[in-house]
């Protein structure tokens, strides 16, 4: 068997729970938001059914969630609600920083690079951050940044393009910390030029995926350099990718529905794709808090508190939806407003690291966590 692979995408912006996985019997549901902003049991476009519950109310997907119904009902997709942060922020930088750190304050690095450290990922490719930035999560270990594999070549084609190597390894060989990381990059821009440069063409091969993804969405792109990456055998262990756009505070329903149909559709795409190669993969969805339970005077919601996660992935035992659901009377709320958080996030995180990348404790990874364990993978 192959070395599993972690996937993490994340919602930035504060996706709604309460629109994902709606409580769609609860009468504090129904009264603090018009029909616009709530998933409905029946009518033209009725919420997905989950034949599953948290506690008396009846829970269903957002109806743009189609697909994700799909892998849910097929046992590949396990939903975790009213989970997150611990620690009230309702700051996208502060809960965003804090998540990807996995830790308090003080512990070095972020909860993937820390995990990196622990396990020693080889191959030429182990970590990749799918865009233009790294994230927190990674910090302190050694990533490539890139939107697709093509942007990780060297100037390829080009008829310098042997001299910057040469003078990149001649300029950094003997100086220090940079040697490695310079030697990395010449030898992985090399193995890419191999695989997917046609010479005849002066450019990259096309990726071709197994089944088409969704040209209208923003997820697609990034979730196809994660899949080639699988598929040309690079040695990933863990991606990231950021989905952006999830900040509703107006206007909130044709922009949630479009973001989450996108994301919907791709991940189906994206798993398909995998074909076999799903067995070795695990993907996370999350995002940095939640929304209030009340919307505003905008038809939008703002930022709130306790949120949902995703695990997709044949290991585990899916078609569950986990958590304890604390209600949504005003007594239940935090701070009278938010859906309150039962479910610290990085539970979740724990149990896929050690339930399907192998770790044997996740303690070094999230240092200061009291665990309980969701059984994801039990």
């Amino acid at each position: 068997m192959a070395d599993p692979i972690l996937v993490v995408i994340f919602l930035r912006g504060g996706a709604d729970s309460l629109s994902l996985i709606a409580p769609v019997t609860d009468p504090d549901y129904i009264a603090a938001r018009p029909e616009t902003l709530r998933v409905l049991r029946s009518g033209d476009r009725p919420g997905h059914l989950l034949p599953a519950s948290l506690a008396d109310a009846e829970f269903r997907l957002h109806p743009a969630a189609a697909d994700l119904a799909t892998l849910f009902n097929a046992g590949d997709l396990s939903l975790i609600h009213a989970s997150g942060l611990r620690d009230a922020t309702r700051s996208h930088f502060d809960a965003e920083a804090r998540i990807e750190r996995g830790a308090t304050a003080g512990a070095a690095g972020g909860w993937l690079g820390r995990w990196l450290a622990q396990v020693q990922a080889g191959g030429p490719l182990p970590a990749l951050a799918v865009g233009t930035a790294q994230p927190e999560s990674f910090g302190g270990a050694q990533v490539a940044v890139a939107p697709s594999l093509e942007d990780l070549m060297l100037l390829p084609g080009h008829y310098w393009a042997p001299a910057l190597q040469a003078r990149l390894l001649a300029g950094f060989g003997d100086h220090g910390p940079l040697a490695p990381t310079v030697q990395d990059l010449v030898s992985l821009s090399g193995l890419l030029q191999g695989r997917i440069w046609q010479a005849d063409q002066g450019a990259a091969r096309p990726y071709a995926p197994a089944v088409p993804y969704p040209e209208d969405s923003d997820l697609s792109a990034p979730l196809m350099t994660v899949a080639q990456t699988i598929k040309e055998d690079l040695g990933l262990r863990v991606a990231t990718v950021d989905y952006g756009g999830w900040d509703t505070h107006a206007g909130q329903a044709p922009v949630f529905e479009a973001l989450l149909s996108g994301l919907s559709r791709s991940l189906m795409a994206f798993w398909r794709d995998l074909g076999p190669q799903q067995r070795d993969v695990a993907v996370v969805v999350q995002s940095e808090f939640g929304r209030r339970l009340r919307s505003n005077e905008s038809g939008g919601t703002d930022h709130g508190r306790a949120g949902a996660m995703m695990v997709l992935g044949p290991q585990a035992r899916g078609g569950r939806l986990l958590g304890r659901w604390p209600g949504l009377a005003n007594a239940a709320l935090e701070e009278g407003a938010d859906l309150a958080v039962t479910t610290d996030y990085r539970d979740v995180l724990a149990d896929v690291l050690t339930g399907h990348m192998g770790l044997g404790d996740a303690g070094q990874v999230f240092p200061g966590l009291i665990r309980a364990p969701l059984g994801l993978y039990s």
